[in-house]
C-alpha cells in the first residue's frame, strides 16, 4: 500500500511554513502533526536536554490558555495529544474526531506560536524531567544504547546522554529556553501535516489565517562538530543491578538519504526481522539470548547500525560470537534469494500497517517532507524493494567491519568480567560457533478446504456464523483496509493454570508456533513472513489465543497456517525447552522493569489464593517443572475443546472468510469455560516491598473494582480518565504542581469475575513518603466530593472520541469484538458504548469511590531505590 498521491496537497506560506494535507474519508478521524526540525543535535553542550524540556513546556500554557488547558481542551474535543523529541526533530501530534479538527488546530497553533515558558512552571517541570531521567537510568536497554553511541563517537553530539544530566538540567533558565524556542520554532523550520477525513481547502484556509501571520525568518543552524573518520575497534563494559546482560555491537554508517541506507536497512532485516531471521534462529532459538534486534538508525545526517541482544550471563559469550559470525556470513555473500523475498514481503506489510491510520499517514508525510520532500518516502520504498543480495554483501563489507565497530556489555554486578579489553573482546568474537541450519525454504501452502457454516445473526455490522462443530466465527468487513486480521481467543489463560503449573498456558501457546506435524519451526516462520504476515500467541490472566495479520491477497494462506499451528502442534522436547529458557529469561527482564515488576507483585498480593493471582508468565519453579506431556494434555483440554471464538476483520466478504476459517479450524469443538469462584478482596490492608539499586522508587497501589459484568465499570473507566493523563487530577496534582513524578496514573482493570483499580507512581526514593501520601489524598478527595461537571464532561468526550479514533485500526476492532462476545453481554455492547459512557453521573462515580477507595482494603507493592544524582 502506498498513499494515493492525488490525495495529498502541499502549500508553502510566504513565511516559509510547509503545510501538507492528505484527504482520506475511510474513517471520521483527523490527525495533526507539528514537526519542528530541532532536536538534541541542535543543542549546545551547556544546553543538553533543552529541546526535550521545551517539548514539556509546550503544554504548560499560553497567554490565552492556562497551565493544563491545552491538554484539557484537546481532551474535551475528544482528542488525544502527545509529543516526542529525538536527535533531529521535535514532533507534536493530536488525533481527533474529524468534527473537532478546527478546534484541535487552533489549540496546536496557540501552543506552537505562544508558549509562555513561565520561570516558576519551568522550575517545577525540570523536577519532573529529572524524574524521567532517573526512570531512564533504571532502564538497562536505554543505558546500554546511549553508552554505545558515546563509545562510537568522539565529537558528534549523538554521543551525549540525550535527555540531559541532572546538574545541567537544573541550570537551565527560562531565558535560555526562550532563546532556543525563538531560534528554532519558526515557520521556515516547521512542517504542519494534517491527514484524515478533512477538506483540504478548508484546512488550508484555516492554516493561512492562523500561521500566515507569524513572522518569516531563516534558521541559523548549529549542529556542532562533525565526527571525524577513524578506525579501530572499541569496547566498554558496565555492570549494575540488572538480571540479564545487554550485549551491543555498533557501527557508524551513512545518513538518511545516502544510497546505501536502504541497503543497510535490508541488511538489518535479514539479520533480525522476524522469527525466520538469521539472528533469531541462531541466537534466540538456541537459547543464547531472550531477545535480539538489529537496526540502522539514521537521524538525518549520520547513521548508526546496532545489533542488540539481551541474554543470560552464562550464554552471553556464545551469543556475541554467534552474532559476529552472522555478520561475517553476510559479508561473504552467503545470502539466499528466499531471505530477500521474505524481507521484501515483511517490509511491504509493515508499510501498509503504518499507513492504516490518519496519525501514521500524517507522521509519514511530515518525516519525509522535513528531510527534503514527502515524495522521498515512495522513492525510499522503491529503492528498498530493489536491493539485491550483492548489495547487502557489499554494504556489510563496507560498513560492518571490525575496525569500524564498537561493542558494549552491561552485565549483572554478580556476573564475571566479560572481556578485559578490546583485544579480549575481538578474540571472543572469533570463538567457535555451532553451525545451524540454513533458512528453511518457504513451504507450499494448500488451499483451505471450505467449511460448513451457518449464519446465526448480524449485529452492528458483524456477521455471526457457526461452524459445524458450533465454534462461533465473527466477521466484519472493513472497506479499504489492505490488511486482514484474524484471531482465535478463548477463556482461560492463567486462571486455568494451577499455582504449581503457572505459565503453562503461555509456554504451551508459544511452543505451538515452533512446529506442527507437517512443518518445522523454521518453515512456519519462513512461510508466515514470506506472506508479509505476523503470527503470534498471547496468554493473559483469563484468556489466551493466537492472531495473524496479513496483506489481503494472502488471507487464505495465513488462515491455513493458523489452523495448522492450532490443531497440529508437535510439542517436541527441544521446542518446549527453547521456549522454557526464553520464559525464564523473561522473568529476569520483568524483575528489572520498574513498572512490570511492582505490578506483578501487586496482583499476586491482591489476589493471593485466587487464580487471578497466578502470574501468566509463571515462576522459576513452575516453568522448570512443565513437560511436553503437560503441554499436549493442555492442548487437548483447552484448544481442541475450548470456550473459544474466532474473529475476522478484513475487506472481504464475511461469509467467504467464515467458510475458510471453518475449513481450517473444523477440528475444534466448543465447551463452557471452567467454573471459577469470584475473588474476595481482603478487608485488611497489606503491603509487599523489595529494595534495589535503582534511581527511583516505584509504588503500585490497588483497591477493589467492578468486574466486566458490572455496569459500574463505565464509571470506573471514566474515573481513571478523570485522574490520569495530561490534564487529569493525579497528573496535575502530583506531576504538574508538586513535581513528584514523571509517570503517575490510575486505571480500572475489569475482569470476568472481579476487578481492581491500580495506581502507579515512580519517584525519587527520598520522595516516597510524600508521593504515597499525595496519592492517598487524591483517592480521598474522590470519596469526599463529586467530580465537577466540567471534569466529567471532558472525560466523556475524551473516552468517546478515543473510541472513535481506535476504530481506524482493524486489530482494535477485532479485539473489541471478541472481548464483547467472550466476556461481555454480547455484540450489542459495541453499539451501546457511547450511550453507556454518556449516561454515567458524578454521583455514580463518587459512590463507586466510596465503595472502593477504603484505605483498610488498600494493597501496595513497592520497589525501593537508592537516592542518587543521574
Amino acid at each position: 500500500m502506498v498513499i494515493d498521491k492525488s490525495s495529498i496537497t502541499k502549500i508553502v506560506l510566504p513565511n516559509g511554513l510547509t503545510a501538507l494535507v492528505q484527504e482520506d474519508h475511510t474513517a471520521p478521524v483527523a490527525a495533526i502533526v507539528t514537526y519542528v526540525n530541532a532536536g538534541y543535535f541542535d543543542e549546545r553542550d551547556e544546553d543538553a536536554g533543552i529541546a526535550h524540556v521545551l517539548e514539556h513546556m509546550y503544554f504548560k500554557g499560553t497567554p490565552s490558555r492556562g497551565v493544563g488547558e491545552i491538554a484539557k481542551q484537546t481532551k474535551a474535543a475528544g482528542g488525544e495529544l502527545n509529543a516526542h523529541t529525538i536527535y533531529d526533530n521535535t514532533a507534536y501530534y493530536a488525533v481527533l474526531p474529524a468534527s473537532a479538527l478546527e478546534s484541535g488546530l487552533r489549540i496546536q497553533f496557540d501552543a506552537y506560536a505562544n508558549s509562555l515558558i513561565d520561570p516558576s512552571e519551568l522550575a517545577k517541570e525540570l523536577e519532573v524531567i529529572i524524574e524521567e531521567a532517573k526512570r531512564k537510568a533504571d532502564n538497562s536497554s536505554a543505558v546500554s544504547t546511549e553508552s554505545l553511541f558515546e563509545l562510537l563517537h568522539d565529537k558528534h553530539r549523538i554521543r551525549r546522554w540525550r535527555i540531559g544530566r541532572e546538574p545541567g538540567l537544573r541550570a537551565l533558565t527560562s531565558e535560555r529556553l526562550h532563546s532556543f524556542y525563538r531560534k528554532y520554532y519558526r515557520p521556515s523550520n516547521t512542517v504542519l501535516s494534517v491527514a484524515g477525513d478533512v477538506d483540504p481547502s478548508a484546512v488550508f484556509r484555516l492554516v493561512e489565517s492562523l500561521y500566515g501571520k507569524l513572522p518569516a525568518g531563516d534558521v541559523e543552524r548549529d549542529r556542532g562538530p562533525a565526527e571525524p573518520e577513524r578506525t579501530g575497534f572499541r569496547y566498554r563494559e558496565l555492570s549494575g543491578d540488572v538480571g540479564q546482560s545487554q550485549l551491543l555491537i555498533g557501527w557508524r554508517t551513512a545518513d538518511a538519504l545516502h544510497p546505501d541506507t536502504p541497503k543497510l536497512d535490508v541488511t538489518a532485516s535479514i539479520l533480525a526481522e522476524g522469527r525466520a531471521s538469521r539472528l533469531y534462529r541462531s541466537v534466540r532459538e538456541r537459547s543464547l539470548a531472550v531477545f535480539v534486534s538489529a537496526g540502522n538508525h539514521t537521524p538525518t545526517e549520520l547513521g548508526v547500525f546496532v545489533i542488540h541482544a539481551e541474554a543470560n550471563p552464562e550464554t552471553s559469550r556464545e551469543a556475541m560470537a554467534t552474532i559476529w559470525s552472522e555478520v561475517k556470513r553476510l559479508q561473504s555473500g552467503d545470502i539466499l534469494e528466499s531471505e530477500m523475498q521474505r524481507v521484501r514481503s515483511m517490509f511491504e506489510a509493515h508499510w501498509s500497517r503504518r499507513l492504516e491510520t490518519a496519525q501514521g499517514r500524517a507522521m509519514y508525510l511530515a518525516e519525509w517532507e522535513s528531510i527534503g520532500a514527502w515524495t522521498l518516502g515512495d522513492e525510499y520504498r522503491e529503492r528498498f524493494l530493489a536491493v539485491t543480495a550483492e548489495d547487502v554483501a557489499a554494504v556489510a563489507a563496507r560498513y560492518l567491519s571490525p575496525d569500524r565497530a564498537a561493542a558494549l556489555v552491561y552485565r549483572p554486578a554478580s556476573a564475571p568480567v566479560f572481556a578485559a579489553n578490546a583485544d579480549g573482546m575481538l578474540r571472543m568474537f572469533e570463538g567457535t560457533v555451532r553451525p545451524f541450519e540454513a533458512a528453511a525454504p518457504s513451504p507450499s501452502i494448500a488451499h483451505a478446504p471450505g467449511g460448513e457454516i451457518r449464519l446465526e445473526s448480524e449485529v452492528n455490522g458483524i456477521s455471526v456464523f457457526r461452524s459445524a462443530s458450533g465454534v462461533p466465527i465473527l466477521a466484519q468487513r472493513k472497506p479499504g483496509s489492505p490488511i486482514a486480521y484474524i484471531a482465535a481467543h478463548a477463556i482461560g489463560g492463567a486462571t486455568a493454570d494451577s499455582a504449581s503449573g503457572a505459565g503453562l498456558t503461555l509456554l504451551a501457546a508459544r511452543t505451538m508456533l515452533k512446529g506442527t506435524s507437517s512443518l518445522s519451526a523454521g518453515e512456519i516462520a519462513q512461510a508466515t513472513e514470506s506472506l508479509g504476515a505476523g503470527l503470534g500467541a498471547t496468554a493473559g490472566a483469563e484468556s489466551f489465543g493466537w492472531s495473524v495479520s496479513v496483506p489481503l491477497p494472502s488471507f487464505e494462506k495465513a488462515a491455513v497456517l493458523l489452523g495448522d499451528v492450532m490443531l497440529n502442534p508437535s510439542f517436541t522436547d527441544e521446542a518446549l525447552e527453547t521456549e522454557r529458557r526464553a520464559a525464564l529469561s523473561n522473568l529476569a527482564l520483568i524483575r528489572d522493569d520498574m513498572m512490570r515488576y511492582p505490578m506483578r507483585m501487586l496482583t499476586a498480593s491482591a489476589f493471593e489464593g485466587h487464580p487471578y493471582g497466578i502470574p501468566a508468565s509463571g515462576t522459576e519453579e513452575s516453568l522448570s517443572a512443565i513437560s511436553s506431556a503437560d503441554a499436549r494434555e493442555w492442548h487437548a483440554r483447552n484448544v481442541l475443546r475450548s470456550p473459544m471464538a474466532i474473529g475476522v476483520v478484513a475487506d472481504l466478504e464475511p461469509a467467504e472468510c467464515a467458510r475458510i476459517i471453518a475449513g481450517v479450524l473444523g477440528g475444534i469443538s466448543v465447551r463452557s469455560p471452567d467454573d471459577i469462584s469470584p475473588p474476595v478482596w481482603s478487608g485488611t490492608a497489606r503491603a509487599v516491598s523489595e529494595s534495589r539499586e535503582k534511581a527511583q522508587t516505584a509504588l503500585a497501589l490497588a483497591f477493589p473494582g467492578p468486574s466486566r459484568a458490572d455496569d459500574s465499570r463505565w464509571a470506573a473507566h471514566l474515573l481513571g480518565t478523570i485522574a490520569s493523563g495530561l490534564g487529569g487530577r493525579f497528573f496535575e496534582e502530583l506531576r504538574d504542581k508538586r513535581s513528584l513524578a514523571y509517570t503517575v496514573h490510575l486505571s480500572a482493570r475489569d475482569m470476568r469475575l472481579g476487578g481492581m483499580f491500580i495506581s502507579y507512581i515512580a519517584t525519587s526514593p527520598e520522595k516516597e513518603v510524600e508521593a504515597r501520601a499525595a496519592l492517598l489524598h487524591e483517592f480521598q478527595r474522590l470519596r469526599d466530593s463529586a467530580v465537577t461537571d466540567e471534569e466529567l464532561q471532558r472525560a466523556k468526550d475524551y473516552v468517546v472520541g478515543s473510541h472513535a479514533i481506535d476504530q481506524e485500526s482493524g486489530s482494535v476492532r477485532l479485539g473489541e469484538m471478541l472481548d464483547a462476545w467472550l466476556f461481555g453481554k454480547g455484540l450489542h455492547e459495541l453499539a451501546e458504548f457511547e450511550r453507556k459512557v454518556r449516561g454515567v453521573t458524578a454521583a455514580e462515580i463518587q459512590q463507586l469511590a466510596l465503595e472502593c477507595f477504603d484505605v483498610d482494603r488498600l494493597v501496595e507493592a513497592v520497589v525501593r531505590g537508592v537516592p542518587r544524582t543521574v
